[in-house]
């Protein structure tokens, strides 16, 4: 018995070992960002990185996807806890998605100052691959803010902070999901989506719109993480 008792260790140790091994192979990818990258709102399985999970899952590329996401968050908010929740994970891949909420809360030059803070910090303290989002659009005749700005509210953030982000991709040589110019286009398309990807409130994304943004998303994603990556 005390063989058998023995022999049943050995092999637990191993087993054990051996999942430990695996994990410790494991990519993390963190997705850093708002309340679109939460999605408090959604059902589980469509959330952003549900999907994204869903994905890179499918296609065997050993990630463990990390929801990074604070409703309410302006680039500043999210460099400020960016120690907590994306550095101290170790990350070997990080997309970043703010500017909603820097649209009615910020300049669009504290919100690129920030935002080179964040790219900067990861770049200096991680071996981390960046990929940069824009946010998707505003529904300007349902959200609270469709009167702020003279041009439009979508219009002012796709120029003064979408925009933004376009140069920062640029600037770093980072690679970018363009999420507002590929919805913008499909509203063109069909006019009828924009009320079947947004919520009533303009800005939160429906399940159905959280489909349709990981269709643009998780590929580039998909890009980004080599499976070959980590080799024994």
């Amino acid at each position: 018995m005390r063989k058998t008792s023995s022999n049943f260790s050995v092999v637990t140790g191993l087993v054990f070992f051996f999942i430990v091994t695996i994990r410790a192979e494991e990519n993390v990818l963190v997705m850093l960002g708002d309340s679109t990258t939460l999605c408090a709102n959604n059902k589980p399985g469509f959330k952003i990185t549900d999907l994204v999970q869903a994905y890179l899952t499918d296609k065997k590329t050993n990630v463990n996807v990390i929801n990074a996401g604070v409703g309410g968050n302006t680039a500043k908010q999210g460099y400020a806890r960016l120690e907590k929740d994306v550095i101290a994970r170790k990350p070997d891949f990080v997309t970043i998605s703010f500017g909603l909420n820097d649209t009615g809360n910020s300049t669009p030059e504290d919100y690129q100052e920030c935002m080179e803070k964040i790219i900067e910090d990861i770049q200096s303290k991680t071996q981390a691959k960046i990929m940069l989002i824009t946010s998707n659009p505003f529904n300007n005749a349902r959200h609270f803010w469709k009167d702020k700005f003279k041009e439009g509210l979508d219009e002012y953030m796709d120029s003064k902070i979408c925009g933004a982000t376009r140069k920062l991709a640029k600037k770093y040589d980072l690679p970018l999901c363009d999420l507002h110019k590929e919805f913008k286009n499909l509203f063109k398309k069909k006019k009828t989506l924009i009320d079947t990807y947004l919520m009533a409130d303009g800005v939160h994304l429906t399940d159905e719109g959280n489909k349709a943004a990981a269709e643009f998303i998780a590929p580039m994603i998909a890009i980004m993480v080599k499976p070959e990556k980590k080799t024994k």
